[in-house]
């Protein structure tokens, strides 16, 4: 009989995490339902040996398949192709399930036939005991949703997450999703290129994912972002040109939701070299080509982004700011938007 689920973890070197990670979902009520993946990436410290523990207790119910390093992108995709539940859903390993909403998840999804199923994540900020619930409000609990013509409103400019979505396999396999290797942000990847085959959704109010957030730079990733900041590049161009290969197949509204998500990545890939990068010259550089780029790949996506007024003031002085006088522009431009502000101008 076909599991309802399929639970992948994706490992690598988190031994300090797993145990708890795996007892969250590993629940006497649910081991029936379930199948749990697990997909070690090439990890180099002990995590595999407490999963082999896990896997002689839980045989029926847990798979552990171990490959060479690739990313967090190699292992969902190894997990698609492995899969067997009718659903599917990512938990990373440093982060965990709420049991009790969790069992209430399974029930009902066992009664389910949606394309997707969105619920709710809390970031638990552990560095200061902060728990903060994401939800979607403006979604009716239990109703089901015709994505070409739900009313985005509803959503108050969000959008669905991997932390908040449970794909049906079969919506997964037809899209074929084959995330980026070797990449950080691929995750965007996942949130966007399936939805072109999803027909409708539905919304559980329930608090199921547990996304841990150990270190104060975790909640803002400035460092992160400049670190990585080719593989954002590349995440982004790459979503792009998909975008502007399927557009014509997406419904008015499913267009709109692709580009929301586009505009906030874009966002924050100005926000990269405009505000975070020290090295001023290379931001200056980077976002110079970049921004000719989107211009010529997608009038529209760039003509969004004026709405932005940073990035309005830069194109109009055609970034020279960021090269010669960043922060002393950064301080003028605030004082500005203060000013005008009030006044009301």
């Amino acid at each position: 009989m076909q599991k309802i689920l399929t639970i992948l973890i994706p490992v690598y070197n988190t031994e300090k995490y797993i145990k708890r990670c795996l007892d969250s979902v590993l629940l006497k009520d649910v081991l029936e339902q379930i199948e749990i993946l697990v997909v070690s990436d090439g990890s180099g410290d002990s995590s595999v040996s407490i999963i082999k523990e896990y896997q002689q207790k839980y045989k029926r119910t847990l798979r552990l398949i171990e490959k060479d390093n690739g990313g967090h992108g190699s292992t969902i995709n190894v997990g698609i192709k492995e899969a067997k539940g009718k659903y599917f859903k990512v938990l990373d390993s440093d982060d965990w399930f709420n049991c009790n909403d969790f069992k209430k998840f399974v029930e009902r999804l066992s009664q389910e036939d949606a394309d997707l199923v969105v619920t709710n994540y809390r970031q638990e900020h552990v560095y200061n005991e902060k728990s903060i619930l994401n939800e979607y409000n403006g979604l009716e609990e239990g109703k089901l949703y015709n994505f070409d013509s739900v009313d985005l409103k509803k959503l108050k400019g969000e959008y669905f997450v991997m932390a908040t979505s449970t794909y049906k396999l079969e919506v997964l396999k037809k899209s074929n999703l084959h995330l980026l290797e070797k990449t950080f942000y691929v995750d965007m990847q996942y949130n966007i290129e399936p939805i072109i085959n999803v027909k409708n959704f539905i919304y559980y109010n329930l608090d199921i994912y547990r996304y841990y957030i150990g270190r104060p730079e975790q909640s803002v990733n400035v460092a992160s972002f400049v670190k990585n900041q080719d593989s954002h590049k590349r995440v982004v161009k790459y979503l792009i040109a998909y975008y502007n290969k399927h557009q014509e197949e997406y419904s008015k509204v499913k267009k709109e939701y692709i580009e929301t998500i586009l505009i906030y990545m874009l966002n924050t890939h100005y926000t990269i070299y405009c505000e975070y990068e020290t090295n001023y010259c290379n931001a200056y550089q980077e976002i110079k080509e970049f921004d000719k780029y989107l211009k010529n790949e997608s009038q529209f996506l760039y003509e969004k982004l004026n709405a932005f007024g940073y990035i309005r003031y830069y194109r109009k002085n055609k970034f020279i700011f960021i090269r010669y006088f960043n922060k002393l522009y950064k301080k003028i431009y605030t004082l500005f938007v203060k000013i005008k502000r009030k006044l009301g101008v």
